[in-house]
């Protein structure tokens, strides 16, 4: 009785803060000024709409051989049919369903390598990679497998000299992330891709979660692709993997064979139907939204050079919606804090590593001083950001800029 009273109470208490949470989102002149979209985005409504609409006519599974079952997989496979054609790669690619791109970027990363084993088991990575894909190829290095890390340049690009010199007969696996999510860094694809194509052995696979809406994803000389639905106003839970070879792929998740042996389990149709609105959005509205978060940028960027002791850590060539800056002497944190009271929501780094105590490694390969690490924050755009959500945080970052100057160094 004891257990039961107090799971009641957790839950209860759940409920009130949920509650609270809520009526302070609507209340009157209560306003949110949302700067962490390369964390997440908020899900467009037609995705919303979508998901909810399917949930509720189209429950069935895919799997099953009844009629309604039948339908359910034809509609999986439309939606399937429907994100080849909005990137026009025919059928080159097989689209996996996921979670999100941390399960895609292990099933093709271990996949890949296992298979690759015995003939090539040389790995090359980066220092710039998300920790989905570090902390994989560092477990696949504890099993034996040879781990190379490629140089970074002074602008946080992959060292593409210093690439061509790891190359060999026994690389069976690169790795490299299209756009930084840390400091917005393009990476040059094509160029890497074109390196690769002399090694038959190696297959390249591209992290292209903060790519998508933001610039053009790249698919020619690339083996594999992963991407997240909440980074492009999709929903959490949402993920695709694109495998030009999946017979290269040994499944690390057994099961009832779905989604081509690669990804067992009951497939997950309202999610998988709803990204297909939230690509379609993202990939229509591309150049648009790139012009204007832009021009948001070089507004921001304009706006901070007249503050003493402010640093610009991001690229000048960097994807837009991204923008990391260092205030040296005072930590990252109590920066996100102070933001927080004026309702301004930006981050430190990767919300999958900015509770972690180390020095973040993309800052520290391209030679910024520690200092201005620890005291780096990062402003990440979105869809939803306004000529107005700029305003504001121009006045409020001035405040913040008065509580803290005394510490810059």
């Amino acid at each position: 009785m004891c257990d039961y009273m107090a799971e009641l109470k957790a839950i209860n208490t759940f409920h009130i803060t949920l509650n609270k949470i809520v009526e302070n989102e609507f209340k009157e002149g209560y306003a949110v000024i949302y700067l962490d979209n390369a964390a997440t985005t908020k899900p467009n409504q037609d995705v919303l709409d979508t998901f909810l609409k399917v949930n509720q006519s189209l429950y069935f599974n895919p799997n099953s051989p009844h009629h309604a079952g039948i339908q359910a997989e034809q509609l999986l496979n439309q939606a399937k049919t429907q994100i080849k054609d909005l990137f026009e790669i025919g059928n080159e690619f097989d689209v996996i369903f996921t979670s999100g791109a941390t399960e895609s970027n292990n099933i093709v990363i271990q996949g890949i390598a296992r298979k690759k084993k015995l003939f090539a088991n040389e790995i090359i990575t980066s220092v710039l990679e998300h920790p989905s894909v570090l902390e994989v190829v560092r477990a696949l290095g504890e099993e034996g497998f040879v781990i190379k890390y490629v140089n970074i340049t002074e602008d946080g690009k992959i060292d593409l000299t210093h690439l061509e010199s790891l190359m060999t007969d026994r690389v069976g696996l690169i790795t490299c992330m299209h756009v930084n999510n840390i400091m917005g860094q393009i990476q040059p694809i094509a160029k890497i891709a074109e390196i690769i194509s002399a090694y038959p052995k190696a297959h390249l696979h591209v992290d292209a979660v903060q790519a998508v809406g933001k610039t053009p994803l790249i698919f020619k000389g690339v083996d594999s692709l992963s991407l997240s639905g909440h980074k492009f106003n999709g929903l959490k839970g949402q993920g695709i993997l694109f495998v030009r070879n999946r017979h290269e792929v040994t499944p690390i998740i057994q099961g009832g064979g779905q989604e081509y042996g690669i990804r067992s389990g009951t497939v997950n149709l309202p999610v998988d139907i709803s990204i297909v609105k939230a690509l379609k959005s993202a990939t229509h509205n591309l150049e648009q939204l790139n012009t204007q978060l832009s021009i948001y940028n070089r507004q921001i960027i304009s706006f901070l050079d007249e503050f003493h002791g402010v640093k610009i850590n991001s690229p000048r060539d960097a994807a837009p919606h991204i923008i990391n800056i260092g205030f040296p002497g005072v930590k990252g944190e109590v920066l996100v804090n102070a933001f927080s009271k004026h309702d301004i929501m930006l981050s430190t780094t990767s919300a999958c590593s900015s509770k972690k105590a180390s020095l973040n490694e993309v800052l520290l390969a391209m030679g910024i001083p520690a200092i201005q690490i620890e005291g780096s924050i990062r402003i990440s755009l979105g869809s939803n950001t306004t000529d107005s959500d700029i305003e504001v945080f121009k006045n409020k970052f001035i405040e913040v800029y008065k509580e803290v100057k005394e510490l810059l160094r």
